[in-house]
């Protein structure tokens, strides 16, 4: 894109942006990899070294739950290493200035709580939790490196990390939380920020918000599946353009 067509856009943006009392997120993979987390489907993403099979099912930590762990554990480190960057500091600016930023985030980590922002809904769970699926355990682990590979549960089972999979439905509990909020309605602007929205149910959610009345803009540095669902794209990195807009 052009700057001088950079430049239009981000003050029609900008102007909706000051003019908004409730903003809808939805974060992808690329808001973090600014912060040095590595993207899953990008060039050089995790999945073009590694098997998703071997890593993110629950057949393969069936067969094998330690090399599943020590994956994770190695993200885990990457994780805690990473600091937010201006994009999440953007977004954590806009709550303080009074709006509401509903953020609804495809990503594991927690660098939107870091920066400030309040309402975040994970989709794919978290990097930080634990998950008995005997018992129903929940556990807040941040242990880095873990000291025991695999992490047992109380009840003896081995724990899993709280991550959807493949061949996983999202959590029901977030969702609901995702599905209030757009009953509600009132939602000003939508932002897709750092995703290739290979979900369906990202075009979906984003489409109830241009629905209710919501401008859609897309910041990406790469053009993906959502050009009939924005009304607008910036183009460009999260961490450069967010911060042109307050």
């Amino acid at each position: 894109m052009p700057e001088q067509s950079l430049d239009h856009n981000l003050e029609i943006v900008r102007n909706r942006v000051a003019s908004a009392a409730n903003i809808l997120v939805i974060s992808g993979a690329g808001i973090s990899a600014e912060s040095g987390i590595p993207t899953f489907r990008t060039g050089g993403g995790l999945w073009d070294k590694f098997n998703p099979l071997d890593f993110a099912t629950r057949e393969a930590f069936k067969r094998d739950p330690v090399k599943v762990w020590k994956w994770y554990d190695e993200r885990r480190q990457n994780a805690a290493a990473a600091q937010p960057n201006p994009a999440h500091i953007a977004l954590a600016g806009l709550e303080q200035a009074g709006k509401r930023v509903f953020i609804v985030t495809q990503n594991v980590d927690d660098l939107h709580e870091q920066a400030g922002s309040k309402e975040v809904v994970h989709i794919h769970g978290s990097l930080w939790r634990l998950r008995c699926e005997r018992d129903g355990t929940v556990l807040e682990n941040r242990e880095v490196p873990l000291s025991e590979n695999p992490p047992t549960c109380m009840c003896g089972e081995v724990m899993r990390p709280d991550i959807v999979w493949f061949g996983e439905e999202l959590p029901r509990q977030p969702v609901e939380r995702i599905v209030h909020y757009l009953i509600e309605g009132g939602i000003d602007l939508c932002l897709i920020i750092g995703t290739e929205a290979t979900f369906g149910y990202i075009v979906r959610w984003a489409l109830q918000a241009r629905e209710a009345g919501a401008m859609v803009v897309e910041v990406n540095p790469r053009d993906t599946g959502l050009g009939s669902v924005a009304d607008l794209h910036l183009q460009g990195k999260a961490g450069e353009v967010l911060p042109r807009l307050i």
